[in-house]
């Protein structure tokens, strides 16, 4: 018992461990208390400071409703090795990075299961003690599935392609809205001529500008220049960094994923082993369909649009490609053109051609990179029950299929 402590007993903090029911005593302290164990601590990371709920191997529940980053840090050092749980959020690598430092293990939550686990214990209250407080618990749960935190080469290769999507949507969104102006004024702009010096004398030399308007237009088209040069020098940068990373260089072999695919795919995988089985990698990242069964009815519905978002949308422009250059027969792989061109004949939408493309893709990265050899395209795509045992390895075999 602590008595410096404030104390709740609420109905609402009545939660099921472990199977068993039992009242979960909420205390409410403004510190850690670095001379107990904890089982779980579990923190609902904000900008300047944290909520956290610290589960003690009594069974109590102790709430800081707001703690600053450094008196967090602070008692970290001090702590015995314990499990820090986290939804996934800007600060949550840095943070992960410093915790394991000390000892401790991290692991990272996804929203979902917070949000799920809220609204079936809290009523659907969402605070960021009641936050916390699921993350300590689920932070028990041995088959929950958890996220990867990236380390300081992961953080590098994300930031820099992050930073090169962010450029490229300021350049489309800027010409976009030049045109559309200037088309608005009587001056039709040309594709190919918006990245060019000419763009800003058409404007100048346009009659029908008014004098105001001309000045906030040559401004636009700067604006359009500096983030092309900003992108291209980002592009340079990881082209430099792809080269001495022989991760990278391997995903390039593989035909459609080229340097940004390859830099993003650094960035998130980590670990290619965590992923046990073929279907896993795919999944990752939200190019599997959803399974909707009930009674003896089974249907598949649409990807379950999980993971990185600019990792799925890299792939499905890189399954494009490929299926554009087996349409044209210049895939290499006859087994995948045999393939891509059966679901074709197969009258497959658009749309699942290329997210079925683009998981077989991923599968093939796993393929390449548990096997650490380059792309082989007389094996890639074809059905593990066709090749004969003695071919490939027993990992690559399991690794490829269609």
């Amino acid at each position: 018992m602590l008595p410096t402590r404030l104390r709740e007993q609420n109905e609402s903090d009545k939660v099921l461990i472990k199977g068993d029911s039992m009242s979960v005593r909420r205390i409410l302290a403004k510190t850690i208390d670095t001379d107990l164990e904890y089982e779980a601590i579990g923190i609902d990371l904000a900008k300047n400071c944290v909520s956290a709920a610290l589960l003690t191997t009594d069974g109590e529940v102790v709430c800081i409703d707001r703690l600053d980053y450094s008196e967090l840090e602070k008692s970290a050092q001090a702590l015995s090795p314990t499990t820090f749980a986290m939804e996934p959020c800007t600060e949550m690598n840095y943070l992960v990075q410093k915790l394991e430092a000390w000892g401790h293990r991290c692991l990272v939550i996804g929203g979902k299961n917070v949000q799920n686990y809220v609204e079936n214990h809290y009523s659907g209250q969402k605070t960021d003690l009641n936050d916390a407080q699921a993350l300590a618990f689920l932070a028990q749960d041995t088959q929950l599935r958890t996220i990867k935190a990236k380390d300081m080469e992961q953080r590098k290769y994300a930031s820099l392609t992050t930073l090169r999507e962010q450029y490229i949507k300021q350049y489309r969104q800027t010409i976009v809205s030049l045109k559309g102006i200037c088309q608005a004024w009587g001056l039709n702009i040309s594709k190919g001529i918006s990245g060019k010096a000419r763009l800003k004398d058409l404007i100048e030399n346009h009659a029908a500008f008014p004098e105001e308007l001309k000045e906030s237009l040559v401004d636009m088209v700067t604006h359009a220049q500096t983030a092309q040069k900003a992108l291209n020098k980002i592009t340079k940068t990881l082209e430099e960094l792809a080269k001495n990373d022989k991760l990278c260089q391997l995903i390039r072999t593989i035909p459609g994923l080229g340097l940004i695919c390859s830099c993003r795919l650094r960035a998130t995988i980590g670990d290619i082993k965590r992923f046990k089985n073929p279907k896993d990698f795919p999944a990752y990242y939200g190019l599997v369909p959803r399974s909707i069964a009930t009674g003896h009815n089974e249907k598949k519905g649409k990807i379950t649009h999980r993971g990185d978002r600019t990792m799925r949308s890299l792939m499905v422009q890189g399954a494009g490609s490929v299926i554009n250059m087996a349409t044209r027969g210049k895939l290499k792989s006859k087994q995948l053109t045999k393939w891509i061109l059966k679901k074709q004949k197969e009258k497959m939408p658009w749309g699942k051609l290329v997210c079925a493309v683009a998981a077989k893709l991923l599968r093939i990265v796993r393929a390449v990179l548990i096997s650490n050899k380059p792309y082989n395209s007389k094996i890639a795509g074809v059905a593990k029950c066709s090749l004969p045992k003695v071919l490939i390895p027993e990992l690559m075999h399991q690794a490829i299929q269609s």
